[in-house]
């Protein structure tokens, strides 16, 4: 389900069996929405190059991403 933070409106919604990923099931949600994105907020399970690209990829570099690292993570030295 993604919102208008600012009015609370549902933008778009889906509902996936348990064998569909929340990435997988992104492209369709984003098809969905027709106007411009300044801010996607997910869980972890979004993090990643993939939904990055996607996500710059339909509304622009301008877009902030804003997804928590999994508890998994591990941060390494650049």
């Amino acid at each position: 389900m993604g919102l208008d933070l600012a009015s609370g409106e549902i933008v778009c919604a889906d509902l996936t069996t348990d064998d569909v990923g929340d990435p997988t099931a992104l492209p369709g949600l984003l098809d969905q929405i027709d106007g411009p994105v300044a801010k996607f907020i997910a869980d972890g399970a979004y993090d990643g190059a993939p939904t990055r690209d996607l996500l710059e990829t339909r509304f622009g570099e301008i877009v902030e991403i804003i997804i928590p690292p999994p508890k998994t993570a591990v941060e390494r030295a650049l």
